[in-house]
């Protein structure tokens, strides 16, 4: 072998060497029904997160497979629990309820929780959960964004609890009358009653302010997981430095 060729051979065994080509797919998943953070245009995920995720991978190093799906978010919730993907795309840091989650990544933005109710039947001096017992509230179907203390309360039948697949629907529900308030982000809510021309519904208060991460399941091990979530953090921490995902959320809200 001339000798070229073979300093040639041993550079791309060290390229290849420092550079693993990653066997599996990685699979993220988000939620299609939460406008403007994760949404999806036909089967292709959309909204802030995606948008978020694709400039990451753009900057990531590393020779990885990634896929990021947009699906109901109770279904995307069991995905990650049952091992059939890897991520969890805007959780919140939720310990108790999804002790599967085994790391979270640095957190891009932050979202404003809030009570809506029907007019009249909350005031905005009252705590938040226990003065709202007796009240039957609306939630998104796995969402944990109501809160522990809420669930608890609802757990010992001191608050009613009816679940629906979307922000829409509670909403008309809590138009309607059929609930009397639900806890939603502020700005998904405020997006989806301008849109839906809703009236009658008050923000009784604020509850939270809320980290949104990607959520890693625990069973998902090795240098693979490890590089791709170190990988994942400092791209997102130099997207929030340099505006990028400010101007990310600028576009959406204002488109």
């Amino acid at each position: 072998m001339p000798l070229r060729n073979f300093f040639a051979l041993i550079t791309c065994i060290g390229t290849l060497c420092s550079a693993p080509v990653w066997a599996e797919t990685i699979r993220l998943v988000q939620d299609e029904a939460y406008a403007p953070y994760m949404t999806k245009d036909g089967k292709q995920p959309t909204g802030i997160w995606a948008e978020v995720i694709t400039q990451a991978l753009s900057r990531i190093e590393g020779d990885y497979d990634v896929v990021l799906e947009a699906v109901p978010w109770s279904r995307a919730v069991n995905l990650v629990e049952s091992g059939q993907a890897h991520g969890l795309v805007g959780t919140y840091y939720k310990p108790d309820s999804r002790p599967w989650i085994g790391t979270y990544s640095t957190a891009p933005f932050t979202e404003n929780v809030a009570v809506y109710c029907r007019d009249g039947v909350a005031e905005a001096g009252w705590s938040y959960p226990q003065d709202f017992k007796g009240l039957t509230f609306g939630n998104n179907a796995g969402f944990g964004t109501p809160g522990q203390a809420f669930f608890d309360l609802v757990a010992s039948g001191l608050i009613s609890l009816q679940e629906a697949p979307t922000t829409d629907l509670n909403l008309k529900k809590l138009a309607a009358g059929r609930i009397d308030c639900y806890v939603q982000e502020q700005l998904t809510a405020e997006i989806a009653i301008t849109a839906l021309g809703i009236s009658g519904i008050t923000q009784v208060l604020d509850t939270s302010v809320e980290n949104s991460m990607i959520g890693f399941r625990a069973s998902w091990q090795g240098a693979e997981a490890e590089g791709f979530i170190a990988e994942m953090d400092r791209a997102l921490a130099e997207m929030m430095a340099d505006g990028t995902i400010d101007q990310i959320i600028a576009t959406a809200v204002a488109g």
